[in-house]
């Protein structure tokens, strides 16, 4: 559903290939636009609330067991999962639950009975069953608009325009050249395994598009996870959602606005532009770290949460120029005859990055998690509160480790039983990811500019000449 399309638009605009595909894959930006709202109001609908089945005793404030009868007990199996103590006076004993912290209800929106014990495997998040609806509506437009979908004649041309339209002594046979260059083009073995340009192009999508899709695919995570803390009161649940709507709109303006603007000034300056996403996501942990120190102080945090904002979105519209100008930057190298499927092994680039984006985002996250939750263990004073909340002593690593693998123990959790004063880490858990994003797209500019044009004419005469080539380049008219 996305590379037919490409390669046929550029064969009806072959004068104007980066406008055309600007065009065609602005709806994939629209899509990611409109989508957030409709995949949460599907999402919300199909959505069943957890059991709630108590509040914890604040053993971090002084309450006690004794005085705590109307709370729910835990005890901590030996896995790490805790379950319902045979002495609580809330709750069926021995049942598995999870304890959510007021941070952690805040993100759902159909939690509504705040923060406190849930029972274990009740509930339902509906996103099984949206995607499940989605890809029904979504396999039922594809297959429509395929019916509308096909290539130009063989002998179809562009209809010939007046001196006047374009200028003295151009008109016909420039729409004629312009024709001609649909039927000649570098083969795309050849392309693959015998230029220096197709591997720098590769390496030029990839860091980019994998900085771009760290950014879109865990969005919200991240906007929830480094601002809600901040400022609670600003990124609810729908500002999150109204802010993966405008990384859509972010991406569709990019999808057509850079592919626009390469047709005036190149499409290897397009992607130099590109390079200015280097400080944006460089810059990005600063602007988090100025963010809490500056909620302590009382001083508004909202410049900083809209200067975030502003600078992901201008970051996402260069995620959706890379791909919009791409099959037009493919075809200025190489040719056009075979620029689909060139352009299909190029997309293997945003293949290895769709994997290496997210797991890495997810490696990278981990790993700051782990830093993060054992600073705080470090941290903590009242042993026996810890005892108390986890059933275990806060010396014993070997228990601890258990109970943070099992998500038992949790930065939120651990925030419960800190001093008063210390700084939650969680906005901090995206600082690596935004650095590693930023040096990929450092070596993204770097393959771009050292990309030199290629001549292929000669190299197509060359090819022929060793009976490689199949490809004509085309003829000067005579006329």
């Amino acid at each position: 559903m996305y590379l037919a399309p490409i390669t046929t638009v550029m064969k009806w605009f072959p004068d104007r290939r980066s406008l055309a595909t600007g065009i065609a894959l602005s709806a994939f930006g629209a899509g990611a636009a409109i989508a957030p709202g409709i995949i949460q109001t599907i999402v919300d609908y199909f959505a069943v609330a957890p059991e709630f089945i108590g509040t914890l005793a604040d053993f971090a404030h002084g309450e006690n067991l004794s005085a705590a009868n109307t709370h729910v007990e835990l005890i901590t199996l030996p896995d790490g999962s805790q379950v319902i103590a045979n002495s609580s006076p809330v709750g069926e004993p021995g049942r598995p639950v999870i304890v959510a912290t007021e941070l952690d209800v805040s993100k759902l929106p159909n939690v509504t009975r705040g923060p406190g014990v849930y029972a274990l495997g009740t509930g339902d998040t509906g996103v099984s069953k949206a995607l499940g609806s989605l890809g029904l509506a979504y396999g039922a437009l594809g297959l429509l608009g395929s019916r509308f979908m096909m290539v130009p004649h063989p002998q179809w041309s562009l209809a010939p325009l007046d001196a006047k339209d374009r200028g003295e002594g151009v008109g016909k046979n420039a729409d004629i050249r312009i024709n001609e260059n649909n039927n000649f083009g570098l083969p795309a073995s050849y392309v693959t395994t015998n230029t220096l340009q197709f591997p720098l192009l590769w390496l030029s999508v990839f860091g980019n598009a994998t900085g771009g899709l760290a950014l879109l695919s865990s969005s919200k995570l991240m906007i929830t996870d480094i601002w809600t803390g901040v400022a609670p009161s600003l990124v609810t649940t729908s500002f999150a959602t109204g802010y993966v709507s405008a990384l859509g709109i972010g991406m569709a303006v990019g999808r057509f606005g850079w592919s626009a603007l390469s047709d005036y000034i190149g499409r290897k300056n397009t992607y130099a532009l590109f390079g200015v996403g280097i400080p944006i996501m460089g810059f990005a942990p600063t602007l988090c770290h100025s963010a809490v120190a500056s909620s302590g102080t009382g001083d508004s945090v909202l410049p900083l949460v809209m200067t975030f904002y502003g600078g992901s979105v201008l970051a996402i519209t260069f995620y959706g120029g890379i791909f919009s100008v791409l099959p037009a930057y493919i075809a200025d190298l190489f040719g056009q005859k075979h620029a689909g499927a060139i352009h299909g092994k190029a997309l293997t680039a945003w293949a290895a990055s769709a994997v290496a984006g997210p797991m890495g985002l997810a490696y990278l996250r981990s790993n700051s998690v782990e830093s993060a939750t054992q600073e705080l263990l470090r941290t903590v004073e009242n042993v026996d509160a810890f005892h108390n909340t986890f059933g275990c002593s806060a010396s014993d690593t070997e228990a601890i480790r258990t109970l943070i693998d099992a998500k038992t123990i949790t930065i939120g959790r651990l925030m419960e039983l800190v001093p008063p004063g210390t700084i939650d880490p969680t906005p901090f858990l995206y600082d690596s990811t935004c650095y590693v994003a930023a040096g990929l797209m450092g070596v993204s500019a770097l393959a771009n500019l050292s990309i030199q044009p290629l001549d292929v004419k000669k190299t197509l005469k060359d090819l022929k000449a060793t009976g490689m080539g199949k490809s004509q380049p085309p003829q000067k008219n005579s006329n």
